[in-house]
């Protein structure tokens, strides 16, 4: 355990004097305070969080994979619109169509369910059991083994917490496997819609505007939680009341200027910032251009398929929009990581290592040996297609007779609910056009003598029908019986994936013994301190409203107002103002007009830590108040997963007023909403 002890003692030892990071809560109060008061923040660092009693940061809350938060004792919560954008996606047909139009509640009544994968995972305690998991991972010689050990080590303390139904518990690792941690959750399973922007607002400056600064986007949705008449968890109904949070954040109407403290609160997936250099290359020259390619072809085809009719455009919307956002963030990856010289860089840091990096080289060699066929396996899930049905339905029916802790994850009891969810959604946005145009460029890809005969698969195949599926499901002995073209061509498809997956165990188990002392070598040249990188859990990141320069001569200012909206707008799609916005563009009258400003606030940049997932979190000030909500990054800053650069790491967040100035328009409607965000003059 030496390693560990000293690893930790190296990592926390320079924590106070950081201008950047990702921290964990418990690294709150280990912050020099002194510096967070001279930047602005005026609660203590312990009202924040506490350890074994929280805090304030728990008002922060992880909804489907994005960030939110609590700003009311009823319930309410705030994202972005496309955080919520498939919940909005799902209620939508072509006479209500809620993704172009938008939707306000008048009341409570009214409000609409968010279906899909639309839960709240309110986080409630936070427990370190790095001891336990190292012990169980040192007592192991393979590395096949040692993985397996650790992962059933680690899902045994998952479901002894588990055994209070209300709870929903993950164990995270830190630090290339030196630390790991219980998060447990209150996980709400009912969340409804209360107001969505039209997407001319929630959407505004689309794919053009993506990464880039300005900003003009509208990017907020309110939803509010709901919970069984007893207060705990329930599925929806009619007959559940409002969630009460122990924890919220006050909307303010204050809002921020250049130089305002802000910290930017919420659950970051996941950053490269400790990846060994051989493993960043490998991203730049492979991982990256295949993303490029193969998600280019993949939009390009829903693109096509979307011109076929109204119904089919709203099916395809919100996988459309993820792969476009993920093959954008691709392109701005490759370009800022050569803009930073970050690959320099890290060699010269990797030239000053004391320790044999070898091994990590070889691990890394076998990774880009196998990838083609492996990313193409990783994505088989994306999307409404039967083919995923079809593993999915396969591998459910492999697992279900193994012990729950020895399964894989998705398939133990505790996510089968989740596991049919997912088919749910499939089968509900699925298209036999779209599905045949995407199976194909698959097949071609990887198959290609099995592409010719994608037609006939698809016209032979019965899980189209949900109600054959459902029997799937709920008789996997069934599937190992049917001849259904589709399922088989999933069973060798499965023999891939388990084999992909063995080759993970291996190397995972390995890195389990390599990782924490590459971690120790780093701590050892790096100056700064050695917060982990994101793994989907809580982290804190402070900062300053500031601009940046983007390049040489140019300047960009920290804010940007609806003036700026109303000089972008076209009149066609994506700056397509609605009329409620562009009948109020003299924004004197409102009430949320920015003095020093002269104008209504819409965006505006800091230079918070943030990468994705923390889509939807809230930014608050000094005083702990929510003032934006976190959306995006500038294009200069997309590189940013692989390291911090303090001249240009800036996120874009849109301002709380231009929620207030949106629903201002909304009359009598909008004004018992923002009465009861706080934000009613």
């Amino acid at each position: 355990m030496r390693v560990f002890v000293v690893l930790t003692s190296l990592l926390l030892a320079s924590a106070a004097f950081a201008d950047e990071g990702q921290w964990r809560p418990s690294q709150v109060t280990e912050l020099d305070p002194a510096r967070l008061r001279a930047m602005g923040l005026e609660l203590e660092p312990s009202a924040l969080w506490t350890k074994g009693t929280g805090g304030r940061l728990q008002a922060a809350v992880n909804y489907g994979g994005c960030s939110a938060a609590f700003v009311s004792k009823t319930g309410l919560v705030l994202t972005n619109h496309h955080c919520a954008y498939g919940a909005i996606q799902a209620q939508s047909t072509v006479e209500h169509d809620y993704l172009r139009d938008g939707f306000l509640a008048r009341s409570p009544a009214e409000e609409l369910e968010a279906k899909g994968r639309s839960t709240i995972a309110v986080l409630q305690k936070i427990t370190d059991v790095t001891a336990r998991v190292r012990a169980v991972a040192d007592a192991q010689t393979d590395d096949a083994a040692r993985h397996r050990a650790v992962e059933k080590e680690t899902k045994t303390i998952v479901e002894a917490c588990e055994r209070d139904e209300t709870k929903r518990c993950d164990v995270a690792a830190s630090y290339l496997g030196g630390q790991y941690e219980l998060f447990e959750y209150l996980y709400l399973r009912d969340v409804r819609i209360v107001y969505a922007p039209p997407s001319s607002i929630g959407e505004y400056g689309g794919d053009i505007d993506n990464w880039m600064w300005p900003r003009h986007t509208g990017d907020f949705t309110v939803l509010r939680a709901y919970v069984g008449k007893d207060g705990k968890p329930a599925d929806y109904s009619p007959d559940n009341v409002p969630y009460q949070p122990s924890h919220v954040f006050e909307v303010s109407r204050e809002g921020v200027q250049q130089g305002t403290f802000v910290a930017v609160v919420g659950y970051p997936g996941h950053t490269d910032r400790h990846l060994p250099v051989a493993e960043v290359e490998r991203h730049v020259t492979q991982v990256l251009p295949t993303i490029v390619d193969v998600y280019g072809e993949w939009i390009a085809l829903l693109e096509a398929q979307a011109k076929r009719s109204d119904a089919v455009a709203i099916k395809v919307a919100a996988q459309k929009k993820s792969l476009a956002n993920r093959h954008k963030n691709a392109l701005g990856m490759i370009a800022g990581i050569e803009r930073m010289k970050l690959l320099e860089r890290r060699r010269a840091e990797e030239a000053e290592l004391k320790g044999d990096l070898e091994p990590l080289r070889q691990l890394s060699a076998e990774r880009r040996k196998t990838f083609a066929k492996d990313f193409l396996l990783s994505n088989v899930g994306r999307g409404a297609n039967l083919l995923a049905i079809a593993v999915d339905l396969v591998r459910r029916a492999e697992q279900v007779d193994k012990p729950d802790l020895e399964r894989r994850e998705d398939y133990m009891e505790r996510n089968i609910d989740k596991l049919w969810r997912a088919q749910k959604r499939r089968l509900r946005d699925y298209d036999r056009g779209v599905d045949r145009a995407l199976l194909h460029a698959f097949l071609a890809r990887y198959d290609p003598p099995r592409a010719k005969r994608t037609n006939a698969l698809l016209a032979k195949t019965k899980l189209s029908d949900p109600k054959v599926v459902k029997g799937y499901f709920d008789d996997p002995k069934t599937v190992k019986q049917t001849k259904d073209p589709l399922i088989a061509l999933a069973r060798s498809i499965v023999e891939d994936i388990e084999a992909m997956e063995e080759r993970g165990d291996r190397r995972s188990g390995k890195m389990l013994v390599l990782g924490p002392k590459y971690m120790a070598m780093l701590a050892a040249v790096r100056p700064g301190p050695m917060y982990p990188d994101a793994n989907g859990t809580l982290r804190f990141s402070y900062a300053t409203v500031k601009g940046y320069e983007p390049r040489d001569g140019l300047w960009a200012v920290p804010q940007t107002t609806l003036a700026g909206v109303v000089e972008k707008h076209t009149g066609a799609e994506p700056f397509d103002l609605p009329k409620r916005v562009l009948d109020r563009k003299d924004a004197k009258r409102s009430a949320f007009l920015d003095p020093r400003l002269g104008d209504v606030p819409v965006c505006f940049l800091s230079s918070g830590d943030t990468t994705g997932g923390n889509s939807g979190s809230p930014v608050i000030d000094g005083r702990g108040r929510l003032v934006g909500l976190n959306f995006d990054r500038v294009w200069e800053n997309i590189a940013g997963d692989f390291g911090y650069n303090v001249a240009r790491s800036r996120n874009v967040s849109v301002d709380v007023r231009y929620l207030g100035f949106v629903l201002e328009g909304y009359g009598a409607d909008g004004a018992r909403l923002l009465k009861e965000l706080g934000l009613k003059p």
